[in-house]
């Protein structure tokens, strides 16, 4: 494997973690948006909607040139000089490294909110329990928290499709 390949797989898996990032941050927005209808707090929900809006789009951005400009990045950061060896002993295909890097981003996603979508479903429960039906305790953060849950095991169940678009944009 040569420099600019291990570093064109690199950039790629930074790449799908930001997908990851992306995913997660939209059920964010609709939080936002749900908030609209108080008259009292719009200036501050606008600008947390436009803020996050932005956030995302940069995101994305970021998201687009890692996955699919690798090349261009590795090119323009010059990457591959200063390597004293033309090739790096990696006995491991690319699509490989992708599967296993897509497969424990998603497990990390999975397992760093199972805790907290127990706390906030915990939490919504006991809220609700405790006021008896009187108020109308908020979920939508134990449905953010199992929106993320769902996206970790989606990118684990759909690591091959990923790792298939990825190559197919690479042999263009």
């Amino acid at each position: 494997m040569t420099p600019r390949n291990l570093f064109n797989i690199i950039l790629k898996i930074l790449g799908v973690f930001f997908i990851k990032d992306i995913l997660v941050s939209i059920p964010q927005i609709f939080v936002v948006i749900s908030l609209i209808g108080k008259p009292d707090a719009m200036p501050e929900i606008v600008w947390t909607l436009v803020a996050s809006i932005a956030v995302l789009l940069v995101e994305a951005f970021f998201c687009y040139i890692l996955v699919f400009k690798t090349e261009w990045v590795i090119k323009v950061l010059k990457l591959e000089r200063g390597f004293d060896q033309e090739t790096i002993p990696i006995n491991m295909h690319r699509s490989t490294i992708l599967s296993i890097s897509i497969i424990v981003i998603g497990g990390y996603l999975v397992a760093n909110e199972i805790p907290n979508f127990c706390r906030q479903l915990y939490s919504y429960l006991q809220e609700k329990r405790m006021t008896y039906g009187q108020t109308n305790p908020k979920i939508e953060y134990t449905i953010v928290a199992g929106f993320k849950i769902l996206v970790g095991g989606l990118l684990i169940a759909e690591q091959r499709r990923l790792v298939n678009l990825i190559e197919r944009q690479r042999k263009k």
